[in-house]
């Protein structure tokens, strides 16, 4: 019995998440939303060029994201004809192997995109952020209970006078 099964790497995504995080780390719950997406984007790609005669290798396919350890997916066929199934008139050659390259030329590179603009915003928004600027001139507890006083009645004086 014959069967498909094969990984797609996103190393640049990889690579990516390498250089913005600084270190290997998990992707978030966002970031893997954005994965499971392009899953369902090679799904379709691989079911709508396929041709029907019987729908069974049709629906043979299956598209797994992976997380660990790798980025990708994993791509699976279990219909044990699958890997010879081809276009009526176009010769022996496989279809998917060029459902593959059209995967790679055409749905990848959005998919890699979604996940590094993805990745990107995560680091921005879980760095801490500069402080706001407070209403004292320094933190209260870096000043004398006399300073803090004379600048609760400035700040009394200018509420009276709104």
């Amino acid at each position: 019995m014959s069967a498909l099964d094969f990984d797609i790497r996103l190393a640049s995504v990889e690579k990516h998440l390498q250089r913005t995080h600084g270190s290997e780390r998990v992707l978030s719950a966002g970031e893997q939303m954005v994965l499971i997406g392009g899953a369902q984007d090679i799904l379709m790609q691989l079911r709508s060029g396929w041709p029907v005669v019987t729908g069974r290798s049709i629906s043979g396919w299956d598209v797994s994201p992976v997380y660990r350890p790798f980025i990708g997916y994993t791509v699976t066929n279990g219909v044990d004809y699958a890997e010879y199934v081809h276009r009526a008139g176009e010769g022996p050659d496989p279809l998917w192997t060029q459902q593959v390259l059209t995967i790679r030329d055409q749905i990848l590179p959005a998919i890699i995109e979604r996940l590094k603009q993805a990745i990107t915003e995560t680091e921005r928004y879980s760095q801490p952020r500069d402080e706001q600027p407070s209403l004292f001139l320094a933190r209260p507890q870096q000043q004398g209970l006399g300073n803090i006083m004379s600048q609760v009645r400035r700040l009394r004086s200018l509420v009276r006078a709104r």
